[in-house]
């Protein structure tokens, strides 16, 4: 269900790109700090359940928030999108052309500094614990660690990350429609880890 998150992570960068600046880095920057919050708040509820409840759950917080998108037009176009988002040049040189050269560019870089920090976070004691949780969760707690903390914060982390994914769509097309909670875009996801291979960094890739 990390619709949601991708489809709020593209109405707070367009937002922000409209309401407060049109620099393409701090609007990423507040997408990606917005997500993580509502990702730290929602975690509460996948946590109630098992495996196939917390999917339940997530699926169903997409399409709440995707109905709260539609009803309130006011703010975010309704069914008609978001409409006039300008974003400024990236680092105030390199303005976003039409044959999206720059909105590449500043695509991949950022998919390649998100790449590096999850290495990061992957290779340390946290991420040890999360391979940990993964293999045996009844170990994990019988050596004193906390489950669902762990879960809260890998659910926080992907939820930022699609935060991230969602700003970078609104900002390099101008655009954000109520497409963006869709199911299909969290099947997307799903399905990408499944033929790439689950359990490694390059599967998604």
């Amino acid at each position: 269900g990390h619709a949601a998150f991708f489809g709020c992570g593209a109405y707070a960068a367009g937002l922000f790109a409209i309401h407060v600046s049109p620099d393409p880095l701090f609007g990423l920057a507040f997408a990606t700090a917005a997500m993580a919050a509502l990702g730290y708040v929602t975690s509460f509820l996948v946590l109630r359940g098992a495996d196939l409840t917390r999917l339940m759950v997530t699926l169903g917080v997409a399409l709440v928030l995707g109905e709260v998108a539609n009803k309130a037009a006011w703010l975010t176009g309704g069914a008609d999108g978001l409409q006039g988002v300008f974003v400024g040049p990236v680092l105030g040189r390199f303005e976003f052309d039409l044959g999206a050269r720059v909105a590449s560019f500043y695509s991949m870089a950022v998919l390649f500094i998100a790449f590096i920090a999850l290495r990061r976070v992957v290779h340390s004691p946290f991420g040890a614990s999360l391979q940990a949780l993964r293999d045996n969760r009844l170990r994990l707690a019988a050596i004193g660690l906390s489950v669902n903390g762990r879960l809260a914060a890998v659910y926080t982390l992907s939820a930022a990350l699609a935060g991230a994914a969602g700003a970078l769509l609104v900002q390099t097309t101008g655009f954000a429609s109520l497409d963006v909670f869709d199911f299909h875009r969290s099947a997307d996801v799903m399905l990408a880890l499944v033929i790439g291979g689950a359990g490694g960094l390059w599967g998604g890739l």
